[in-house]
């Protein structure tokens, strides 16, 4: 009962990282539309293959029962998807230069935290909010891996 327990856990964390890839790939995407910035988009398929890697550990790790898979996978998608989207895109890139942009934070002062083209002036609410989301589904993500770890971890 505690593997079966341990498989659904499993599946949870690849749902939710799985939702913040599809969340992010559209983001940067759309981004690289609206913004004519091309570069943006290669995370589409760099996050594409990260993703792929941890559908094939997880599966791998399902086959054979080995630990050396499975922590594999959870700390690919801890590091580059709950870190790495979640807390540096998410948090950072959007929910913080949001709060200083619309708090009246200095425009200069900002421009050196948030440096153009990198960052863009919040003006386009749907890149703005799917930029925010991936901050509330890498949390989502983060707990989902963590709750995996702990179901194995015995």
């Amino acid at each position: 009962m505690e593997q079966k327990n341990g498989f659904k856990a499993l599946d949870k964390s690849l749902y939710w990282t799985g939702g913040l890839y599809l969340l992010t790939a559209f983001h940067h995407y759309y981004g690289s539309v609206v913004y004519g910035t091309p570069w943006r988009a290669h995370v589409v398929l760099l996050g594409g293959m990260t993703f792929l890697l941890c559908l094939l550990l997880a599966w791998q790790y399902r086959r054979s029962g080995k630990k050396l898979w499975l922590y594999s996978y959870l700390i690919i998608a801890v590091l580059m998807f709950g870190t790495g989207i979640g807390l540096f895109e998410g948090l950072y890139n959007h929910v913080v230069k949001n709060l200083l942009y619309f708090a009246g934070m200095n425009r200069d002062s900002w421009r050196i935290m948030f440096p153009a083209p990198a960052y863009e002036v919040p003006e386009n609410f749907l890149f703005e909010a799917s930029g925010v989301l991936q901050f509330v589904v890498g949390i989502g993500q983060i707990r989902s891996v963590y709750k995996t770890y702990q179901s194995f971890k015995k």
